[in-house]
């Protein structure tokens, strides 16, 4: 997986992360041909086709080193972008549905589509909160968002929650054992 060095840290304000995705580097032959064909179609569009194919030998490989996906133990970390861009930090107790989608040029490059749907979106032409291209083995994200997810909303604690737990119970009990000792060195009567 591309991305800054804040995206590939262990742990987040969002928990220890569970799932780093990596991405399809077909994502660049995708993105140039969908783009192309919109050009191909656009009135004054045609002309710009050798402008762009240029344009992308420079574009993609920045796309890909901002490219990053991590599901969390609550939520699901997004950034994207080269010009504009987005980070998106979904909690896994909003999310509605995972998605996988491709169409007939996604599958020519042999990319899926994830798509994490959030409570308050409706229809086919809603916009997604996170919408990514090129995850490799998205069905093994999309199974590992959504069985985080049913952790997270039948307050099944997870894995970091009970190390942490675990460590909270051992200083506590080495907090005692030294009130322990120092209450043996004190002098009958309390004082």
């Amino acid at each position: 997986m591309s991305g800054s060095s804040d995206a590939q840290s262990a742990a987040s304000v969002t928990g220890e992360t569970i799932l780093a995705a990596r991405f399809d580097p077909g994502i660049a032959g995708h993105g140039t041909l969908v783009i192309s064909l919109f050009l191909l179609v656009s009135v004054f569009g045609a002309l710009l086709i050798p402008l762009w194919l240029l344009a992308s030998r420079w574009y993609y490989p920045e796309y890909m080193q901002r490219l990053s996906c991590r599901l969390t133990t609550q939520a699901v970390e997004i950034r994207k972008g080269v010009f504009f861009r987005k980070e998106s930090t979904i909690p896994l107790n909003r999310i509605t549905d995972v998605r996988l989608h491709d169409g007939p040029i996604m599958r020519h490059y042999g990319l899926r589509g994830l798509r994490v749907e959030t409570a308050g979106q409706a229809g086919q032409n809603a916009g997604s909160e996170g919408d990514l291209i090129g995850i490799i083995d998205a069905a093994e994200m999309r199974d590992a968002i959504l069985r985080q997810r049913q952790k997270v909303l039948s307050g099944e604690p997870s894995t970091a929650a009970v190390s942490a737990a675990t460590g909270d119970a051992q200083l506590l009990a080495e907090i005692r054992d030294i009130l322990a000792r120092i209450e043996g060195r004190l002098p009958a009567g309390g004082s």
